[in-house]
């Protein structure tokens, strides 16, 4: 991740850091960047420096912390985090009506803003659940992150001073 770092410092970001090799980046954006801006400018240098699209979503710290606060499986995170998802949209989710968490075995999905939820009741090894089949519903990319990762990740960024 060491690319990855060294493209948001080269962008002027500050107090950058990684997750492990997950491709998540939390950085200290100058004020005027807005989220959009931030994944515009974050994509465009990636894109030159690797040689392809990589898609980018861009959470603020508040808005990061309103999707931890936001969950609706607390006992089930706390319980065994690798079992509860979270699978990050760029834009509001307005999932396909005719999905049905239910056709895929025991898992719940909760859709709430640009997340969604997911609780993996047996584990995500063998469902049937899989995230190109929430995508799919979604109607658009995402990005999944247990919550064990969620968890990490909120650290990172409390540990960023504005």
């Amino acid at each position: 991740m060491a690319r990855l770092r060294a493209v948001a410092e080269g962008l002027g970001h500050a107090q950058v850091a990684t997750h492990l090799n997950s491709g998540n980046v939390v950085l200290v954006a100058p004020d005027a960047a807005t989220p959009e801006r931030l994944a515009a400018d974050l994509a465009g240098a990636l894109r030159e420096d690797v040689g392809f699209d990589v898609d980018v979503l861009v959470r603020t710290r508040a808005a990061f912390d309103e999707v931890v606060a936001a969950n609706p499986f607390p006992e089930a995170a706390a319980e065994d985090p690798a079992r509860v998802l979270v699978t990050f949209f760029a834009a509001d989710l307005d999932p396909d009506p005719a999905f049905d968490a239910g056709a895929y075995g025991d898992e719940q999905v909760v859709w709430a803003g640009r997340e969604a939820y997911v609780h993996y009741v047996d584990g995500m090894g063998r469902s049937r659940l899989t995230p190109d089949v929430l995508t799919r519903a979604a109607r658009q990319a995402g990005t999944g992150r247990n919550w064990r990762t969620v968890l990490a990740l909120r650290d990172l960024l409390a540990a960023r001073e504005d």
